[in-house]
């Protein structure tokens, strides 16, 4: 669990959002999906991994990465704690019919184990289409001053 909290910790010291309201079902359209994984990670929802590819990875901004199993367990387990999250800025471009780019900023505040954070960070979200379903691959974290 360590891992998770020293990559967690430097993702979210750089802050989270988000602004746009989510279809029911996300896996349809990678704006949708982009805004459903952060609102996953405010409401602490352990099924985050849905949203995500099997060989799922999250990368801080000092290159540190997380698996999606751990990232889910992170999140489903209280280790991870977004008391407030904002998406902003928010552009999708999409590449062919399979694959996409979610750029934005995110502004949050929480804790991880305890360890208090408030700052935004920009983030990049690439999404592919896996038969007719819409997963997140990886997403990248830049803190942001």
């Amino acid at each position: 669990m360590k891992p998770l909290l020293s990559v967690l910790l430097a993702l979210l010291l750089t802050s989270a959002a988000f602004a746009q309201t989510t279809p029911t079902d996300p896996s349809q359209d990678p704006t949708a999906l982009t805004n459903a994984f952060f609102k996953a990670m405010l409401d602490e929802d352990g099924t985050i991994s849905k949203y995500m590819t099997s060989d799922f990875t999250i990368t801080s901004f000092d290159g540190a990465t997380v698996d999606g199993d751990l990232l889910a367990q992170g999140v489903g387990g209280g280790y991870v704690i977004i008391e407030t999250g904002t998406l902003s800025n928010a552009r999708t471009r999409q590449y062919n019919s399979d694959a996409a780019v979610t750029t934005g900023s995110w502004k949050a505040k929480g804790s991880i184990q305890g360890q208090n954070f408030e700052n935004t960070v920009s983030f990049s979200v690439m999404s592919v289409k896996q038969g007719s379903t819409w997963k997140i691959a990886n997403v990248q974290f830049t803190a942001t001053k």
